[in-house]
């Protein structure tokens, strides 16, 4: 299915906007994280992000979905949308050298 441009252009602010919240406000401790890929659903319910981290990704996931909420309240201060679509951290498996 393809990508519509309000589409395309909201999961581009949505990244850019996370990226600095994870470099600013909520800096990861011993770790590096990098956004993938993020998908956000048409109406805005709902956002999926597809993150790498240096160390334990899925760990990294799972902290990330429990901190959902702030880091939406963060999001908010940073993009002006409707509405702040409920975030869902997936981690993405590195391949294997």
């Amino acid at each position: 299915m393809k990508k519509s441009y309000k589409s395309e252009k909201v999961n581009s602010a949505i990244k850019k906007a996370l990226s600095e919240i994870f470099i600013y406000d909520m800096p990861i401790k011993d770790n590096m994280i990098t956004i993938v890929q993020v998908d956000t659903a048409s109406d805005l319910s709902k956002s999926d992000i597809y993150i790498t981290a240096l160390k334990d990704a899925d760990k990294l996931a799972e902290e990330l979905n429990k901190k959902s909420g702030y880091i939406g309240h963060l999001l908010g201060n940073r993009i002006k949308i409707r509405k702040i679509p409920q975030l869902r951290f997936i981690p993405v498996p590195q391949p294997s050298l």
